[in-house]
C-alpha cells in the first residue's frame, strides 16, 4: 500500500489503522444450511478525518486478500484461489474513499469510495459510526469506529459456487485508528 503524501495541516487530522486492535469479520451462507464465518488479519490504512471540513477528509485501507482465515486451511486455500479472490493476481483487497460527509446523526458518516475486491471495483457507500475516543496506556489518541457491510459477492466477479454459496457477504468491522503524533515534513 502506497503512503498517503500529506501537507503538514492536514499532518494534524491523520490518524493510522491498528491492526492489531482492528477485526475484519465477514458470514456468508452455504449450502443453504449453515453460515461460514471468518476473518482478515492483514490490514492496513490511514485515515484523514479533518472534523471542521468533512469535505477533505479521507479514507484510505487495504486487506492482505490471503490473511483471510475462517478456522479451516482446506477452506482458505480454495478461497484464496482463482475460484473466489485469486490472490496470486490481486493480493489486496482495497478501498479508496472519493467522498467523507456528515451521516444520520452526530455519531455516524457516511463514506463513498472505490471498494475493489479480486480485481474488480465498485462504487460504495458506508455508514460508519464512531464509537467512542480514548487515549492508549501509552498516551496516543485512539478513535474506534464500526461498520457493517452487506456485499454482493458476484458484483466482485466471485461467482464460484453459485447454488450452493450465498451472493451475500456481511461483513463487520471494528477498527481502531490512532492518532499520528510524529512530525511529518512534507
Amino acid at each position: 500500500m502506497e503512503t498517503q503524501t500529506v501537507s503538514r495541516e492536514q499532518a494534524n487530522h491523520l490518524w493510522k489503522i491498528d491492526s492489531a486492535h482492528t477485526t475484519v469479520e465477514f458470514a456468508v451462507r452455504n449450502l443453504f444450511l449453515f453460515t461460514v464465518r471468518g476473518r482478515f488479519t492483514g490490514i492496513a490504512g490511514t485515515i484523514l478525518f479533518d472534523e471542521d471540513e468533512l469535505g477533505r477528509s479521507s479514507v484510505e485501507a487495504s486487506i492482505k486478500a490471503k490473511s483471510i482465515d475462517t478456522g479451516n486451511r482446506r477452506r482458505d486455500a480454495h478461497l484464496c484461489s482463482a475460484d473466489f479472490l485469486n490472490v496470486e493476481q490481486y493480493p489486496e483487497i482495497r478501498f479508496q474513499s472519493t467522498k467523507v460527509e456528515k451521516g444520520r446523526d452526530r455519531d455516524t458518516l457516511r463514506i463513498t469510495g472505490e471498494l475493489t475486491i479480486a480485481g474488480k471495483s465498485r462504487e460504495m457507500t458506508f455508514e460508519v459510526t464512531e464509537v467512542e475516543r480514548s487515549r492508549s496506556p501509552q498516551g496516543e489518541e485512539v478513535a474506534y469506529y464500526s461498520l457493517l457491510i452487506k456485499l454482493d459477492r458476484r458484483d466482485f466477479g466471485v461467482s464460484y459456487g453459485r447454488l450452493i454459496t450465498g451472493r451475500t457477504v456481511t461483513v463487520t468491522i471494528h477498527l481502531q485508528a490512532v492518532r499520528r503524533t510524529e512530525d511529518i515534513s512534507r
